[in-house]
Order: structure tokens, then sequence, then C-alpha cells
């Protein structure tokens, strides 16, 4: 029996990241299929030193994300899989508002036809809030600050989920030694969560158990 439940998955982006990079590999970890991927991108954890640019180039990436007809070329963000689910997830981002989260972009349910959700970023986002300790199965950021390294392990590990997490940084040691103590099935180093016939994927704690892929497949 293989269980895979789902995430909140972390990407932490260090002081010394190429931050291009990370942005770019942040906004498809996010928002490939309009957000609704087990192991996107969910909790963006960055370093104090770099939130500041990190969250600029990430807003003004993210502003310029075609919404629209899926089986159109230019679109990226198309709707989400049901009115319910697009409900549950506005009210997730509503709550986490309440709590003082700061509203860069969208945040509200697309009026017209289809079941569109626009593409959101909240930013200040604390270990409190509602978008840090639940899953946000929808097109939705949140950028939450860390002070050091040691501190952005200790975020990306308060969750009770734990299928994949992200590590951007230049320092090659630094990146395996974080990668160490992440609570988590799968580590990316300076890439976004993705899944790959050669190696086996899954997850702990809450994310499931079992692992899909690789010769544990195969058996």
């Amino acid at each position: 029996c293989v269980l895979e439940l789902g995430g909140s998955d972390p990407f932490i982006v260090l002081n010394d990241a190429n931050l291009d990079e990370a942005v770019q590999a942040a906004l498809i970890g996010r928002f490939q299929n309009s957000g609704q991927v087990c192991a996107a991108a969910k909790r963006l954890i960055i370093e104090e030193g770099v939130v500041e640019a990190f969250t600029a180039k990430f807003l003004e990436a993210s502003r310029n994300l075609v919404m629209g007809d899926p089986t159109a070329t230019e679109t990226y963000i198309g709707p989400m899989a049901r009115f319910d689910l697009r409900d549950e997830l506005d009210g997730q981002v509503q709550a986490t508002l309440a709590e003082g989260a700061t509203l860069l972009l969208g945040g509200s349910k697309v009026e017209g036809a289809g079941n569109y959700y626009a593409p959101t970023v909240l930013a200040n986002v604390t270990d409190q809030m509602t978008s840090f300790k639940q899953e946000l199965f929808g097109p939705v950021a949140s950028i939450i600050t860390a002070r050091d390294a040691d501190h952005a392990v200790a975020l990306a590990n308060d969750s009770e989920f734990g299928l994949t997490a992200s590590v951007f940084t230049t320092d090659p040691q630094k990146a395996r030694s974080i990668a160490n103590q992440l609570e988590t099935g799968g580590i990316f180093i300076n890439a976004y969560s993705v899944s790959d016939p050669r190696v086996s994927f899954g997850g702990v704690k809450k994310s499931g158990f079992g692992r899909e892929l690789s010769h544990f497949g195969v058996r």
C-alpha cells in the first residue's frame, strides 16, 4: 500500500542564492497546473537579507501570468478542478488575511464563466497563520521571512506535512547540511520539486507513506 496525501512544501531561499533562478523556479513550482500540485512550492521561506528583493521580483513575474482558456497556448493559469475547492481556497486566503498577512496580488475568485481563482501572493505570513499551517491547493503563494538558515529549517519542519522541499543556495555544503535536517520525503537543491521515474517519490508525516517509482514501484 502506498499513500501520497499531499503537502505544504517549503521552498527555502537563502541570502546567497541566485535570485533570478530562485524566482523563476518558485513561479513554476507554485503556479504550474494552477497551483493544483501535491508537491508544489506552497510555503516560500525567504531569508530576511533577500526577502524584499525576492518579493519584488516574484510579484512582478506573478503579475505577468496569463489566466484564461486552458487550451490556449499563452494561458498559464487555468480553472480549478471544482467549485467547492475554489470556495475552500478562498476561505483559507481570507482567513490568512484576517490573521494579519499582506495581500500583494489577487486574493479573490474571478467572476464570470469558469472556475477561476486569481493568482495570489500573500506576504508577511507567519507560522501562526492559516496558509502556513494548511495546504493551499490552488494558485496562492505565501511568503514567509526567516531570520537565518537555522530559522528557515525550523519553519520548514513546523508542519504536519512532509512531501518535498526545495533549497536555493550557491553553497553546496550548506545545501546538503540543510537537506539532511529537513523532514520531507524528497529534497531538491536549486530546483523546484518534480517526480522522475529514476528516483523514488513519497512523503513522511501526514504526506503519506510508501514510495512510488524507481525499483520500489517495480516491486
